[in-house]
């Protein structure tokens, strides 16, 4: 089974092993790197310095993996279902982001695992695609989730504010 839309509102139970989600597109811009870069304290001249950069097998500046990662992993919607991120493994920079390139998500459930009776872990291939459709990042992603619809529902619920005339 495999759905083309970026959002996953279903439960642990509701997920199949080999069902796709994909997102949009995002173009990875200079503010994003900067503020990466400040905000992470990664000060790295690949990423940081043109002039450095302009002097690398690469020729101009890098988007950092952990960036990549983090906008992939946002591109991919999730509902209320996870609970918590559970590990990242097997991760691998394949090729260069830069900035001015658009990646794009795919998240394919590669794995299922019973937690209890109220939590299970879904294990994910996350891999991040530039827009020539090369995939320049991948790893497994493991994430908790609610494992029953009623839970989830309770959960909604709990969430939402009454409303009040």
């Amino acid at each position: 089974m495999s759905k083309t839309n970026n959002r996953i509102d279903q439960t642990y139970d509701e997920l199949e092993v080999g069902q796709v989600f994909r997102s949009g597109g995002r173009t990875v811009t200079e503010t994003d790197v900067v503020n990466f870069c400040a905000f992470t304290g990664n000060w790295i001249e690949i990423h940081s310095n043109v002039q450095y950069a302009s002097k690398t097998r690469f020729g101009k500046r890098l988007v950092q993996g952990s960036l990549t990662y983090s906008i992939v992993t946002g591109l991919i919607q999730f509902g209320l279902g996870i609970q918590a991120n559970y590990g990242i493994d097997n991760m691998r920079f394949l090729a260069p982001v830069f900035i001015g390139d658009t990646i794009y998500a795919v998240c394919e459930v590669i794995g299922k695992k019973e937690k209890d009776d109220k939590y299970g872990v879904i294990k994910f291939l996350m891999k991040a695609v530039n827009q020539e459709g090369v995939v320049v990042q991948k790893g497994e992603w493991s994430l908790l989730m609610l494992r029953r619809r009623e839970d989830l529902d309770a959960l909604v619920s709990l969430s939402l504010p009454e409303v009040k005339d």
